[in-house]
């Protein structure tokens, strides 16, 4: 496993500067990581969003080999730690962003056999984030927490008993908490108040002040905890840019006033970087500096070193 550096480390960024992780070369890789550490961001994993499962091999093959080519101090920027799968194992119903046609279940055992031969060994520690309610959703939790993955439930709405199971089952972790997910009702907790209420489980937060409100993310430290949460930036590769329209994904994403957001006018990533975020959960008087390093450094190291 890759040594982890000991300052910011974002577990969710697909990109920023013009740099995508999807499509991007060594040179823009190296342009990536060199633009993060400036900015105080010292290890990333870099994140993928689901695209068709016969270009996934060759996409994580070039990526996963810049990954290993990295070393501590070799002069090339902030440090990759693995690799982030964002999907394609979720609910079309909470797809957010992420594009539907692309999407996997459970159900078909030679597609599922087809994405792990095409995700191969991934370096450093990978995670994944799913959705355990899908057909074959729990079964596909535990074929991830196996080979290692962090298992973390995202882009969800599964019910409580469902995410109980797919707890036992190796799943630790939430990803962009409450984003892309069914949201708290009186009679029915969800993914929401499961979170909230199950110490064992951490979650991250995008704090750019966008994707969650002030009260939002004071009440997730208040229930999780300083140590219980995580700071991601969740930047899309339009992030460090001017404001105006970007072609992402196959599609036109405008950047403005800190957003981004799709043809849809629904949030598309972040434009906010992590270091922005540590400075924005400050700003708005919900943790102290201290506490926001911790959410953005030690939380999300530990993680990663977890079994």
């Amino acid at each position: 496993m890759l040594s982890t550096p000991p300052g910011l480390v974002d577990l969710h960024i697909h990109g920023a500067f013009g740099v995508d992780v999807l499509t991007a070369d060594v040179a823009g890789l190296d342009r990536l990581a060199l633009s993060l550490e400036t900015r105080g961001v010292e290890g990333f994993v870099p994140t993928l969003v689901p695209v068709p499962l016969d270009e996934l091999g060759a996409i994580l093959a070039r990526l996963s080999s810049w990954v290993r080519s990295r070393r501590p101090g070799d002069g090339r920027g902030a440090m990759p730690l693995g690799v982030h799968l964002e999907g394609p194992f979720v609910s079309p119903s909470r797809s957010g962003a992420l594009h539907r046609d692309v999407l996997l279940d459970g159900s078909d055992p030679r597609r599922v056999d087809a994405f792990f031969d095409a995700v191969g060994d991934l370096p450093g520690r990978p995670i994944v984030t799913m959705a355990p309610e899908i057909p074959g959703g729990l079964d596909l939790v535990s074929a991830f927490a196996r080979r290692g993955f962090v298992v973390a439930l995202g882009h969800t709405e599964a019910d409580v008993p469902t995410l109980d199971e797919a707890l036992k089952r190796g799943a630790r972790h939430m990803t962009h908490f409450g984003n892309a997910m069914k949201p708290l009702h009186h009679r029915d907790a969800g993914p929401i108040g499961w979170g909230l209420l199950r110490d064992e489980v951490t979650v991250d937060v995008i704090a750019d002040l966008h994707h969650l409100s002030p009260e939002m993310l004071a009440l997730v430290k208040r229930c999780k905890g300083p140590g219980g949460f995580a700071l991601v930036s969740d930047a899309a590769p339009c992030a460090g840019l001017p404001d105006g329209e970007h072609l992402v994904w196959g599609e036109t994403l405008t950047l403005s006033n800190g957003a981004v957001r799709n043809a849809s006018g629904g949030l598309a990533g972040s434009a906010a970087l992590l270091p922005d975020c540590v400075e924005r959960l400050v700003a708005s008087g919900v943790a102290t500096a201290e506490e926001a390093r911790r959410a953005a450094s030690a939380t999300p190291r530990r993680l990663l070193a977890s079994g």
